[in-house]
């Protein structure tokens, strides 16, 4: 009965683990995603730094350059911080994984001992009943 409990609770903490999984999967994924547009803002903010240095521009392609590189500044200060974010949300569901790994490594442990507990006291009832067996056929003999 109580092996049934914990098998039905295993069975659950191993289905919240597959989701946990998946969902660190996602977030694994948007973080790569994440680190790609991060990569790409930095060619796109040196590119736009050389044109301006190595190019003679006039005052409105300086001031549009400028502009627009402040743009990609910002783009990349929150990518950053999506950046972060992610890498947080990453570390709390890898502790979530770790933490249900060793609740299940524990309730598998637990239904191992309630199984040998089970068979321990079956065990007692066949020889106390294999005794019972013995005195009563050396009864009769006697």
């Amino acid at each position: 009965m109580h092996s049934d409990r914990l098998r039905r609770i295993i069975e659950l903490k191993e289905r919240l683990m597959e989701e946990k999984e998946r969902v660190l999967e996602e977030h694994t994924k948007l973080m790569d995603y994440t680190v790609s547009n991060i990569k790409s803002l930095d060619i796109e903010i040196n590119v736009r730094y050389d044109d301006i240095c190595t190019r003679t521009l006039n005052g409105s392609e300086f001031s549009s350059l400028k502009d627009y590189l402040e743009y990609l500044g910002r783009l990349k200060t929150e990518a950053l911080a999506q950046k972060v974010l992610l890498q947080e949300k990453i570390a709390v569901i890898r502790a979530e994984l770790y933490d249900m790994f060793k609740e299940i490594k524990m309730l598998n442990t637990l239904k191992k001992r309630i199984f040998s507990a089970a068979r321990r006291a079956q065990n007692k009832k066949q020889q106390k009943l294999l005794d019972e067996i013995a005195l009563r056929l050396e009864g009769r003999k006697l």
